[in-house]
């Protein structure tokens, strides 16, 4: 399925010479991830039902830091990114294509995790009250904000975890970092899963899944589609004269 090419890219390959095919992307991930996950996070906040327990000794250990908020929302960084890198040339437009239909269906099975196997993310309660409450600088990015718009559930494989690093690997793949900037990028990813913690957002069993999530479907679902996105099939659907 994730291997061919998907006609709701037409639109964006017909804006392939200008920007708008980065805006075009981003509108689609948007639609095809954020919405139905905060659906999903509703929707399971209200059922409140959680059937796993997955506390491990290093979740005690770890203490909650309210500054690396900052770093656990960078994320938000790495979606356009692979969008703006992506736009250089027609090959490599499609390789964005085939890579995003990978991500998309391993965000779409793990949607299904959510909904199936529930797992609330209790450790929130490890955060100061007056935190909680919204009091102070950072009562508002957690209490108010973060907490009132992210219900402590979508727990595990943790999507912060996966996604960003298969678009890592993608910048990696296109050979856009190299050198310091991608001892940069690796940094800046390991704070990233750092931070998932120590904002108590999630469990390090979260963290871990995450992480065999994203390698999985690097190298099971990106590779292979991205290296299908040069066949007859790719160029016959996303040519010159679409």
């Amino acid at each position: 399925m994730y291997k061919r090419p998907w006609k709701l890219w037409l639109p964006h390959w017909r804006q392939r010479d200008n920007r708008r095919i980065f805006w075009y992307a981003v509108f689609t991930l948007i639609l095809a991830m954020a919405l139905p996950y905060s659906i999903i996070n509703q929707m399971m906040g209200y059922l409140g039902n959680s059937v796993i327990d997955p506390i491990t000794p290093i979740d005690s250990m770890v203490p909650f830091i309210a500054w690396t908020f900052v770093i656990y929302v960078s994320l938000y960084l790495y979606y356009p990114a692979a969008a703006w890198f992506g736009r250089k040339d027609g090959d490599r437009i499609r390789e964005m294509f085939a890579f995003y239909q990978a991500l998309f269906a391993m965000t779409w099975f793990v949607f299904i995790i959510f909904i199936l196997l529930p797992t609330e993310v209790y450790i929130r309660e490890d955060i100061p009250e007056s935190v909680r409450n919204g009091e102070g600088f950072w009562g508002f990015w957690y209490g108010d904000l973060m907490h009132k718009t992210d219900m402590p559930f979508n727990a595990w494989p943790s999507l912060h975890v996966a996604q960003s690093l298969m678009i890592v690997m993608l910048l990696r793949h296109w050979e856009v970092v190299k050198g310091n900037s991608e001892v940069a990028l690796w940094i800046a990813w390991v704070g990233l899963c750092i931070s998932v913690m120590t904002t108590k957002q999630h469990f390090f069993f979260d963290l871990l899944t995450g992480l065999i999530a994203g390698l999985f479907c690097w190298f099971k679902m990106c590779i292979p589609a991205m290296n299908a996105s040069s066949n007859a099939e790719w160029n016959n659907r996303f040519s010159d004269g679409n």
